[in-house]
């Protein structure tokens, strides 16, 4: 006999409150929950300040506890999360990108004067690429028909927005970087071969990267505003054991999801560092010019 289909209800239909249907796919109630879609049956009760509070605090810190267990495995053991996702181990976590997003945000939270992501017109004007020869032509240029007060606020205005959707491009060209790398490489079972493999750990990396960056922003603006001694040395020797964390966590990363010696992670490492200086380059480029041309 063919399993009936149900139908959801019309859109902007009520269902009295002993209706057993589902608002959402129409099948039937299972106690508080749809036995098909999970959903929660409605009422009065979703509309209190309490149950909108309980779902942020919920989505926020909980994802079924994915947020923490993410962020910890990823400061704990270098590499582990791209191995697991590799091995096919992924629903304990956050998915990559949705990683890299989070971290994202509390990258422009916490520390969003952070020297590396801070750009103004200024900046550009004094030493950022392209060149400051190249800026201040393009802004005489464009400047010579409005305030160059005005002028500068609305490019700084436009950069903070800029700069951070443009960051989400640092993932596939780092992804690309350590496919050149590894082209020639041959093929290990659990080892990122693969394009969108090498992208799964450009993900992770740059979260923890962020991270780190995070961490160096809000000790550095924590020391600037300490008013005492001990409390300037102590978020001082923080930032210097964090800057001198950050390399061993990639060098054991590296080992980990491409299983190199220590050698050949050095030399990856080195190889990775010089290029993530190139790519810091091209993306203020490529910010300067996104917002010059966007606001003119």
């Amino acid at each position: 006999m063919a399993t009936p289909i149900h139908q959801p209800p019309a859109s902007g239909s009520t269902l009295a409150p002993d209706d057993r249907s589902c608002a959402n796919c129409g099948s039937q109630l299972v106690r508080r929950y749809c036995a098909d879609c999970g959903q929660p049956a409605p009422g009065p009760a979703d509309y209190s300040i309490r149950a909108h509070a309980a779902e942020f605090v919920d989505q926020l810190a909980s994802v079924d506890g994915k947020i923490g267990r993410t962020l910890w495995a990823l400061v704990a053991r270098p590499g582990a999360l791209t191995v697991d996702h590799l091995a096919g181990r992924r629903a304990r976590y956050l998915r990559p990108l949705q990683l890299f997003l989070v971290v994202n945000v509390l990258l422009f939270v916490i520390a969003p004067r952070v020297p590396m992501f801070t750009y103004s017109l200024r900046s550009y004007l004094a030493d950022a690429p392209p060149s400051p020869v190249v800026v201040a032509s393009l802004v005489r240029r464009t400047s010579a028909a409005t305030d160059m007060s005005a002028y500068t606020a609305a490019f700084d205005g436009r950069v903070e927005s800029q700069r951070k959707s443009l960051i989400i491009l640092f993932a596939p060209a780092l992804a690309l970087l350590f496919r050149a790398l590894f082209a020639r490489r041959t093929k290990r079972a659990g080892v990122p071969h693969r394009y969108g493999e090498h992208l799964v750990f450009a993900l992770h990396l740059l979260a923890f990267i962020w991270l780190a960056v995070t961490g160096w922003g809000a000790l550095g603006t924590l020391s600037s505003l300490a008013h005492t001694r001990t409390l300037n040395v102590l978020t001082i020797v923080l930032l210097v054991a964090l800057f001198a964390a950050t390399p061993i966590y990639l060098l054991r990363a590296l080992a980990r999801v491409y299983a190199l010696t220590r050698i050949q992670s050095l030399a990856v490492l080195t190889a990775l560092l010089t290029s993530f200086v190139g790519l810091v380059v091209a993306y203020r480029t490529m910010l300067f010019f996104t917002t010059y041309y966007t606001l003119n």
